[in-house]
């Protein structure tokens, strides 16, 4: 533990020792650079959560519209067959009238339910949806041909028997096409749930992130500080120190590299104005 922590201090050091020796320029640069950072990276991380939680608010919305459209194609399917039923027995044409407004119906909520699915993100839960409608379009189809055909039943004419098994025929397709539907709204539901529970954890992750970008944030700027104190303000300090050391007629005390930046330059014209004055007073005297 003792070598590793004498191991960061002396890059630590080391580093400082280069920011130190940095144009003072570059120190301003990326004092300043440092904050921009933190607002950058806090903007990401609020663009990534929207954008995540917007497509699951999305997804939420279309199994909502999924689940309500199939329980309405069921709804429209029951009134259609009550209604075809309710026809042969009684042999009244108002019995007609939930069939028909059943059968103009169909085509549409059908419609809808295609738009819904298509719109589903990824291609394989796409085409399974696609395939578990087009299972219920063809159950729907064969059933409204059936009720159809019902019409045609007249007991004067036909025989009990062949309207029992009519009629047994067209229950085995609607108990087919309730199992197709109520498998489409379960697998619906499920994944509306798992949805739900997706935008809580993303809620959840947004008050992390809000969090770590405040911590950051507090972080950079106290970094920012220091550096701003170790190098821009320590050197001006020193520049003033030895240049009212040079008034006083002290040496100054510069430990001058090469440094290009403007605060360099003038460090080293005071040094060469400390050596004229120097050596003039040596002359004097």
């Amino acid at each position: 533990m003792g070598k590793i922590r004498t191991i960061l201090k002396w890059r630590w050091l080391r580093a400082m020792n280069v920011w130190k020796h940095l144009p003072f320029r570059a120190q301003g640069g990326i004092t300043v650079f440092i904050p921009i950072v933190a607002v950058l990276v806090s903007f990401c991380f609020a663009i990534y959560g929207n954008l995540n939680r917007t497509a699951r608010q999305e997804d939420i919305q279309r199994k909502f519209k999924a689940v309500r459209q199939y329980g309405n194609l069921l709804t429209l399917m029951i009134d259609a067959e009550t209604g075809e039923r309710g026809f042969i027995l009684t042999q009244r044409d108002e019995y007609l009238e939930p069939y028909q407004t059943a059968v103009e119906e169909i085509p549409k909520t059908i419609e809808q339910l295609k738009e819904i699915v298509e719109a589903e993100p990824g291609e394989k839960p796409r085409l399974e949806r696609i395939e578990g409608l087009s299972k219920i379009q063809e159950l729907v189809n064969i059933q409204l041909v059936n009720l159809k055909e019902s019409q045609s039943f007249n007991l004067n004419e036909k025989s009990r028997d062949e309207l029992y098994q009519h009629l047994q025929r067209g229950k085995f397709t609607m108990d087919k096409i309730r199992a197709a539907i109520s498998q489409m709204q379960n697998k619906e539901e499920t994944l509306l749930t798992e949805r739900l529970a997706e935008i809580n954890s993303i809620r959840n992750r947004d008050y992390i992130f809000i969090f770590i970008a405040l911590l950051v944030g507090v972080i950079v700027r106290v970094v920012s500080f220091y550096l701003f104190d170790r190098g821009i303000v320590r050197r001006i300090q020193q520049l003033t120190e030895n240049t009212n050391s040079i008034l006083k007629g002290e040496s100054p005390d510069f430990n001058i590299k090469e440094k290009t930046d403007a605060v360099g330059m003038l460090e080293k014209n005071i040094v060469e104005l400390a050596d004229r004055i120097e050596n003039e007073s040596v002359l004097q005297k």
